[in-house]
């Protein structure tokens, strides 16, 4: 569960380029007419397509506040551009596409081309500079948010590297409770020691103290209840502290199931129905027309080039794994040169100048048109448009083996693109740093899906179509 302050910051931060976005076009629209330039017409409904883009480029692409703060201003500004090139590339398109659709002849494109060549450096300035507007205009400097931390000298010196931190985020602590009789009054790492729990009411009723930090230990069921009856008869606030959170590789994260309370190991917003259900609607609406409207020209041109330079068949198929580790037969156009079965280990990775593809198969993988019949897997409901892609089973024995959490990417099903794809990680495993890079972002697929991201994932996708990465071979 996201910390509220950094959710509403990101909201904040939405309606922030929202206001930036739609006041320059207005501007620009202004300065344009002043200019006694070509007219635009429809402009309202050019200003609300820009928001929209804007507004599904942003559901997928703004900052964690939670870690964006204790980043340097060189990452800050790193990431502000980043967010903006994608951002702008969105608005464009769906400018554009508008523009298109409408075919409307009357506004010029140039004003356009004008319009969206200057949001991207305002994108990258409101990128920057909102997150340190918030932090002093609605942050908590000048409001008093002292916190105490209640726990013995063991779990104190274990967290005493993040309750530093936390001046950075205003929240000051004034110093610790020691929960533990058997332990002294010496001063835990960098925090002072305010005395034994037994103090704790005194304190409170001589200081206003927002919050209590619980730290837990061995005895902690012996004093939690009281602590929190005395942070509500004070007005403070209580966060305990989950000491679990340090023995796992992944984030903990809380789950209720039956009526009883629980901790797992990952989020997994596509366990519910309604996200299932979304995401499938997504995977047919795109995958249809693909295979009705793209695929069968590609079918002819394809049987075409193979009959001349590389007899066989149309499709070659292959055994994949694919969601809760089933097994499934993935389609992809046939680009390389046909061998009897037996004859070829198919678990041997094309290479840069492998002489099994053939002149017309060297293109169709440059520019991934070999991956198109998977919209057939997609509609038979085995693979889904964006996912982790799907390997061999022979791969998926050696990764298991080598990487941490690599079975979770099983936890949804296969995509024709993914998370590592989109970003040019692809093609031949040859570096295990890039294949520990692949898995990570599979990890945070799962664990961070939303339809927006999913979207997002597209897009990038077909940039990758077209300007292919060195890797696409």
């Amino acid at each position: 569960m996201s910390n509220p302050r950094d959710s509403g910051h990101a909201l904040l931060h939405r309606l922030g380029l929202v206001a930036v976005v739609f006041a320059w076009f207005w501007i620009a629209v202004e300065i344009w007419e002043r200019s006694n330039l070509s007219l635009i017409s429809l402009p309202w409904n050019y200003s609300l397509v820009a928001l929209a883009g804007l507004t599904v480029a942003t559901f997928g692409s703004l900052q964690n506040y939670g870690t964006y703060y204790f980043k340097n201003g060189w990452e800050r500004a790193r990431e502000a551009v980043t967010k903006s090139n994608f951002q702008a590339a969105i608005i464009s398109f769906f400018v554009f596409a508008a523009y298109f659709a409408t075919k409307d002849n009357e506004t010029s494109r140039l004003f356009l081309v004008f319009y969206v060549l200057v949001t991207w450096p305002l994108l990258i300035l409101s990128n920057i500079a909102l997150p340190g507007l918030f932090k002093r205009v609605i942050g908590f400097h000048g409001q008093s948010r002292t916190s105490v931390v209640i726990g013995d000298n063991k779990s104190l010196a274990a967290l005493d590297d993040w309750i530093v931190q936390q001046e950075e985020g205003g929240l000051l602590i004034e110093g610790a409770f020691c929960s533990s009789q058997e332990d002294n009054l010496s001063p835990a790492g960098s925090i002072k020691m305010l005395g034994k729990l037994g103090d704790l009411e005194s304190y409170l009723q001589k200081n206003r103290t927002h919050q209590l930090v619980v730290l837990p230990d061995r005895n902690m069921e012996s004093w939690v209840v009281d602590v929190a009856e005395l942070a509500t008869q004070y007005g403070s606030r209580v966060m305990i502290y989950n000491s679990l959170s340090n023995l796992f590789y992944s984030r903990l994260v809380f789950l209720e199931e039956s009526g009883r309370q629980f901790f797992t190991l990952l989020n997994e917003p596509l366990e519910s129905p309604f996200n299932q259900m979304v995401k499938r609607v997504f995977d047919i609406v795109i995958a249809t027309p693909v295979a009705l409207l793209v695929l069968p020209p590609c079918i002819l041109v394809l049987k075409i080039f193979h009959c001349i330079q590389a007899p066989g068949p149309l499709f070659f198929k292959q055994e994949r794994v694919g969601l809760a580790g089933r097994k499934f037969t993935i389609w992809k156009f046939r680009s390389m040169t046909h061998f009897a079965d037996g004859e070829r280990d198919e678990a041997v990775q094309a290479s840069k100048e492998d002489t099994r593809i053939f002149a017309f198969g060297r293109f169709i993988r440059r520019f991934s048109i070999d991956e198109l019949p998977q919209v057939i897997n997609v509609i038979r409901g085995e693979m889904s448009l964006v996912g982790p892609r799907p390997y061999l089973a022979q791969h998926d024995y050696l990764f298991e083996k080598n990487f941490k959490s690599y079975r979770v990417r099983q936890f949804v099903k296969p995509g024709v693109t993914g998370p590592a794809q989109c970003r040019g990680l692809r093609g031949e495993f040859t570096d295990p740093d890039l294949i520990q890079q692949r898995i990570e972002m599979d990890f945070n697929y799962v664990g961070n899906w939303s339809i927006w991201l999913d979207i997002e994932i597209v897009f990038r996708t077909v940039g990758q179509v077209v300007f292919p990465p060195k890797s696409a071979y």
